[in-house]
């Protein structure tokens, strides 16, 4: 039981930690408030990004008291299923959250690119330190001028861990 709930633990915080994106303006200047958000996802809750979105929305509910719902749209079904086109939807307001990865990301925001060079980042803690760093401030804040702000980011792996010859 104790191992069944460490794995659940970790599972979760790798799901939700991938990538997830809001809307980024400030509370002052945020609107009218609003009981219901859109989460959009590519995978269903087969798929850990799925079940993460999910699991996610259900805790927020839990905690706001069924004040604020997330309603997850898996498959990336706001953006008819083109998860390249998510962060345009974030920017336009036609969805407010999304997780995903973030080369679907990088052809709006090209920094994001860093996230995709396998070799800059062999593990959580370099990421950790690339993102908590001077580079990290910079995306971010590259990121809210273009109205998103980034909640999370977490360490997929590389690939393959053979080694590269030849």
């Amino acid at each position: 039981m104790k191992t069944r709930r460490w794995l659940t633990t970790a599972l979760f915080a790798a799901l939700l930690g991938t990538t997830l994106l809001g809307l980024g303006k400030p509370a002052a200047a945020a609107g009218p408030y609003k009981d219901e958000y859109k989460l959009s996802t590519v995978l269903g809750e087969a798929f850990p990004w799925g079940w993460g979105a999910k699991r996610w929305a259900e805790l927020v509910d839990e905690k706001t008291q069924g004040r604020i719902k997330i309603k997850v749209y898996p498959g990336a079904s706001l953006v008819s299923g083109d998860q390249t086109k998510e962060f345009t939807a974030l920017r336009q307001g036609v969805i407010d959250m999304a997780v995903g990865s973030t080369i679907n990301w990088s052809p709006q925001v090209k920094e994001l690119n860093l996230f995709a060079l396998p070799f800059l980042m062999p593990d959580q803690r370099a990421l950790e330190a690339l993102t908590q760093g001077r580079v990290g401030k910079k995306l971010f804040d590259t990121l809210a001028e273009r109205l998103c702000n980034l909640f999370s980011v977490n360490f997929r792996g590389v690939g393959h861990d053979a080694g590269v010859t030849g």
